[in-house]
Parts: structure tokens; C-alpha cells; sequence
């Protein structure tokens, strides 16, 4: 599947577009995808293309992206919720450790 943006835009502008066509993604009952790409041409305010370079000068072609934001309470799921010992009932003060 494709999505197209056209024109020369600020980034902001972008993030706008992505946020609005989530509404795309809901209509067509689309809640995962595996890997997105997006290609990207960096322009000046006036449309005309721009180099970008690192701070030792090397032309910057991409990046990889470590993907979104994931607060620990968002990764509770994850997170193995057993406890780290168990404690003998009869014997409170002594643990059996696993």
C-alpha cells in the first residue's frame, strides 16, 4: 500500500498529514503494519533541493528510526509480573527462591 504527500511542505506540516489520514487507517479497519518507508526530497522554503550533511561533512542519504516512543507503562505487558521469590507460609522469614 502507498500514501503520497506532493509539494513542498514544512515538517510540521507533515506530521499534520500523518496525524489527519490516521482517520485513512481507522475507515479501512487498519490497526498494524510490519515496516513503512518514507522517502523524503529536503527542499528550502522555496522548493528548490537541498543537501544534507553530517558535522564532519559527509552527505547524510537516510536514517533508521527507532520507532515510537514506549512509556513503561505501555510496556507493562511485557513485563513478567511473577515475583521473585515465594515465600513459605509456614515459615514467613525463609524463601524459596526460583
Amino acid at each position: 500500500m502507498k500514501g503520497t504527500y506532493q509539494g513542498p511542505m514544512a515538517v510540521q506540516d507533515l506530521y499534520q498529514a500523518f496525524y489527519q489520514d490516521r482517520e485513512f487507517f481507522l475507515r479501512h479497519s487498519i490497526l498494524h503494519i510490519r515496516n513503512a518507508a518514507l522517502y523524503f526530497n529536503p527542499c528550502n522554503e522555496h522548493g528548490e533541493p537541498i543537501n544534507i550533511y553530517d558535522t564532519v561533512g559527509k552527505a547524510v542519504t537516510g536514517y533508521v528510526s527507532a520507532g515510537a516512543y514506549k512509556s513503561a507503562a505501555d510496556m507493562v505487558d511485557a513485563c513478567s509480573l511473577e515475583p521473585s521469590s515465594v515465600v513459605n507460609p509456614h515459615n514467613p522469614k525463609s524463601d524459596f527462591s526460583l
